[in-house]
């Protein structure tokens, strides 16, 4: 029996100095979280949680510190895990408003990023978490606000990517009718150069519709037809003078006898291998494709700027029910 006691004497003792280590971590990681030294706070609650791993404080804490270096992931795990073991519905109202408060952040990062489908997903979590806040504790009001808040970032999201898949769906068409012409056009082209060829046209040497003196040019100091591409051809009877993959009779415009000059820098289109003068070769300019899955940078900017008026909102009528926000629910013991 002497034995038996003293063991349980020194268990005592033992679990007094283990609970004072871990309460000295703790307040040592609540002066640093106050100073806004997050990262020192979260290698305190980092200490406690060595000493004691069941600590709830330490462990709520943790999340709380991650979640305010942005660490959103890390404090979605952490509260998540800690919401697993947990029963007390105060508690867990607590921990479902601080995960749906992270996911609304990842919300925005990934907006930034611009991508709108999976930020649609990430804002689908933050709803889901603060429902769930709510069900533990259907009178916070806080939690109601960032619910109804969430709600109308999703729709605006919706209406984004509504839009998006509707621009999309018509540049679609209007590309298989741009093709559709460009096929017509080129068989058009190509029934006019054999006419061409049948039948010579003095005035338009090449078929391409820009009239001879005009590819010429009426330069007195010039001895022989100008050849842009030096291909041995002269300009007016070379259908690509530029030698840069576009018919000559595609980049002339609409008045060949006035040929389009896109740069105005005195060089027509035809005769010109950059003519809109960006620094990229016609032969290798493409249009524009922006992936499905994205938004364009003003758009995402546009949001955003919606969601920080949005958010100033919810702060506003929040500061007027409770006189101060906490982005973060804590839990700390103070």
């Amino acid at each position: 029996m002497k034995n038996i006691f003293l063991l349980i004497c020194f268990l005592i003792v033992s679990l007094s100095a283990f609970s004072q280590e871990e309460n000295s971590y703790i307040r040592d990681g609540n002066g640093e979280y106050f100073d806004n030294n997050y990262g020192n706070s979260e290698v305190k609650y980092q200490k406690a949680l060595a000493e004691n791993p069941e600590s709830y404080e330490a462990k709520f804490n943790l999340g709380d510190a991650f979640y305010k270096q942005k660490k959103y992931k890390e404090a979605i795990t952490e509260f998540i895990a800690i919401a697993k073991n947990e029963s007390n519905k105060t508690k867990l109202a607590q921990l479902y408003f601080n995960i749906g408060n992270s996911q609304l952040k990842q919300t925005e990062d990934l907006l930034k990023k611009q991508k709108l489908n999976e930020a649609i997903k990430q804002i689908d979590k933050s709803i889901s978490s603060y429902k769930k806040s709510l069900i533990n504790n259907h009178k916070d009001k806080e939690a109601k606000y960032n619910l109804a808040y969430a709600k109308h970032v999703k729709k605006q999201l919706e209406n984004q990517k509504n839009q998006q898949n509707k621009d999309n769906k018509n540049q679609d068409n209007k590309d298989n009718k741009d093709s559709d012409k460009g096929d017509q056009d080129k068989d058009n082209q190509d029934n006019k150069n054999q006419d061409d060829k049948n039948k010579p046209n003095e005035n338009d040497s090449d078929g391409d519709g820009i009239p001879d003196k005009v590819e010429k040019g009426n330069d007195p100091k010039q001895q022989e037809p100008r050849d842009t591409d030096k291909d041995g051809q002269p300009d007016y009877k070379d259908q690509d003078s530029d030698n840069d993959g576009i018919p000559d009779s595609e980049e002339a415009g609409e008045e060949p006898e006035k040929p389009k000059d896109t740069d105005k820098d005195g060089l027509p289109d035809y005769r010109d291998t950059d003519s809109d003068n960006d620094g990229i070769p016609d032969s290798k300019e493409n249009p524009e494709q922006k992936p499905n899955n994205q938004i364009s940078k003003e758009d995402a900017l546009r949001l955003l700027q919606a969601v920080e008026i949005d958010e100033k909102n919810v702060q506003d009528k929040l500061k007027k029910i409770k006189g101060k926000v906490i982005p973060v629910k804590s839990g700390k013991d103070w």
